[in-house]
């Protein structure tokens, strides 16, 4: 925090006051107001008292400022960055960082990494989950015109919902779209530490103690911690246990000192602004 704005000594010319605007020392420029002005009480009313006799406080101390315990002035144009005898006040905290420095990325750029390599994934997986995705299709459609006919017929008992027949395809499409992401993300984070989505959103992964692409035991064990939940979820009865763990998994960086979510701690890796540099460089 610099020095608040207002009138002081001329760092170039004692003789008048500059005007400093809480930044930089300003081109106005206006005459000192002669010392004795502050003791008199000419054109006051009877009983007030003059300035100087009066208790002064932070911000009190008129077009002088405050007084700095003969410390130097920086030169017009430059920053004076904390002045001699002022308290820190408000401050930025610094960002979140790996202990090597490197900055941690926020929430919304995961989110958005996600987002972006969730698409991708889907696109490549669609030619591989045509033929069971094709046959869903199918079985809805046969159950949709018994329906209907149902319906003409006046009929008020519906025909019986296909969800068995709907299992199977369902759980191979699934389970192919599964196999495409993890391939696509250990792939990807083994190989240069961060996906395509990662690489637009500007950020990578690595271990949290080591720079560089995380080594595969680590991109593992966070991969099976970062989708274990949703394989869960899938199941029947302790599915909402499988998707509440997801839910918790996904915005845990948004309170943990570290920036971690879930999976991060388990792999012992971190999320951070900028690429990763090639093992061996």
């Amino acid at each position: 925090m610099t020095q608040p704005s207002g009138w002081y000594d001329d760092p170039q010319d004692t003789s008048p006051l500059r005007y400093w605007d809480g930044v930089i020392w300003s081109t106005h420029v206006a005459p000192k107001v002669s010392p004795t002005v502050a003791q008199s009480n000419i054109g006051m009313p009877y009983g007030v008292t003059p300035a100087a006799a009066r208790p002064h406080t932070v911000g009190s101390q008129g077009a002088q400022g405050p007084e700095l315990g003969g410390g130097q002035w920086p030169p017009y144009g430059q920053d004076p960055g904390r002045f001699p005898g002022q308290q820190p006040g408000w401050e930025s905290h610094p960002a979140a960082t790996t202990p090597d420095g490197v900055v941690l990325s926020g929430w919304w750029k995961r989110v958005l990494a996600r987002v972006i390599d969730s698409i991708i994934t889907w696109i490549v997986a669609l030619p591989l989950t045509f033929v069971p995705m094709k046959h869903v299709a199918t079985i809805l459609q046969d159950y949709f015109r018994q329906v209907m006919d149902a319906a003409q017929a006046g009929s008020s008992t519906l025909p019986t919902q296909p969800t068995a027949e709907l299992a199977g395809p369902l759980l191979q499409a699934s389970l192919t779209l599964l196999a495409v992401y993890l391939v696509y993300e250990i792939g990807f984070l083994t190989w240069t530490g961060a996906t395509i989505g990662k690489r637009v959103a500007g950020i990578s992964v690595r271990l949290r103690d080591k720079p560089g692409p995380p080594p595969l035991a680590a991109v593992l064990k966070r991969t099976a911690v970062k989708e274990g939940g949703s394989l869960v979820g899938s199941v029947p009865v302790i599915g909402i246990l499988g998707s509440l763990f997801s839910l918790i998994d996904v915005l845990w960086p948004l309170w943990d000192v570290k920036k971690q979510a879930l999976h991060d701690k388990v792999g012992a890796t971190n999320v951070v602004v900028g690429a990763q540099p090639r093992r061996g460089a």
